[in-house]
């Protein structure tokens, strides 16, 4: 009787175990309205929207929501802990792959393996590739290439391949901590590093943008680096990016004063170098300075940054950068 209920359901437990945290909120608001709910926030109509799409709710006009009977019935008929540790673990998995788009770019399942790892140590590399293999497509950013996970767009022109044994070389890969893992996958970047903060804090006092816009625009700037853009470029990319507000125009961004523009130039440096990115395979600029010096025979003096001791090396013009540009020193951070 009980195989038979949980063949009955199984499609059902998939919809359900699929939801990302936000679509589970709303899912969980509207169990407890029988009658429905008029839905006026804009955000909470898209994810009726996403829930309506698995069959789940039932969106009528004037952005009334309605559960379905059959559907609050088939819930509490799956209801377990073992429901909520598969959907959890759905979720964390979800959040991996983010990380992994942000810091790796092409990655072994090995390396999943321990980002899932950090959350749930017991994890087999069986269970992890189920997980990934079914996770939905709007999650989904890496596809199997050369039994390796390469991020979408990486694979064009076999620019992975670049990417791995051209610029990333054999580094290491750094493995982020729980927290890293959830600020990337909800802010889009580090924020809490002290020089995102620092110029996160600086849109809002300069633009009096909120913190939410103000984060936007960090995560946008986070973007220019991964994407090797130029100082000048990403600073006029910043500009015409506008606040990310249809109310307001994208002069909100325009530096009333020399002084403003030069002031964000530094902060946007940086913030650069402290950043995690792809070709350095998670790593930030001052991590690679140490990683080079150990190479090198961990020559020069002892400098500490956050706490951190560090090895500062003489790096030679014709090296690779350790910005992670791909270009060599004396072209791109040894011009200043």
């Amino acid at each position: 009787m009980e195989e038979n209920k949980s063949n009955n359901y199984a499609d059902f437990e998939e919809r359900i175990t699929s939801l990302g945290e936000s679509e589970m909120a709303m899912f969980r608001f509207l169990l407890d309205k029988p009658a429905g709910v008029i839905l006026t926030v804009g955000t909470d109509k898209i994810l009726a929207q996403l829930l309506e799409r698995e069959g789940l709710v039932i969106c009528e006009p004037g952005d009334k929501v309605i559960m379905p009977g059959e559907v609050r019935t088939a819930f509490e008929e799956i209801r377990s802990d073992e429901l909520i540790l598969k959907w959890r673990k759905r979720n964390w998995m979800y959040k991996c792959i983010e990380a992994g788009k942000y810091l790796y770019g092409v990655m072994t399942y090995d390396v999943l393996r321990e980002l899932f790892a950090l959350r749930y140590p017991r994890a087999d590399i069986v269970e992890v590739m189920e997980l990934f293999d079914s996770t939905p497509l709007y999650y989904q950013w890496f596809t199997e290439r050369d039994g390796k996970l390469v991020l979408n767009g990486f694979e064009k022109d076999d620019y992975y391949k670049y990417l791995e044994e051209q610029v990333q070389g054999d580094l290491s890969f750094y493995i982020p901590t729980v927290e890293e893992v959830e600020e990337l996958y909800e802010q889009g970047s580090l924020i809490s590093r002290e020089s995102h903060q620092k110029i996160r804090e600086f849109i809002e006092e300069t633009f009096g943008c909120d913190s939410d816009i103000a984060a936007l625009k960090v995560h946008e700037l986070y973007e220019t680096v991964n994407n090797h853009m130029r100082v000048n470029d990403a600073v006029e990319a910043f500009i015409r990016g506008g606040s990310g507000s249809e109310d307001e125009a994208d002069s909100a961004f325009e530096f009333e004063s020399d002084e403003d523009r030069f002031r964000f130039t530094e902060l946007y440096i940086e913030m650069s170098r402290d950043c995690r990115i792809r070709d350095n395979r998670g790593h930030d600029y001052y991590e690679m300075v140490a990683i080079m010096s150990l190479k090198n025979g961990g020559a020069g003096s002892a400098s500490a940054k956050g706490g951190t001791q560090i090895r500062r090396v003489k790096i030679g013009r014709n090296d690779p950068c350790p910005c992670g540009s791909g270009k060599k020193y004396k072209n791109c951070c040894g011009r200043s």
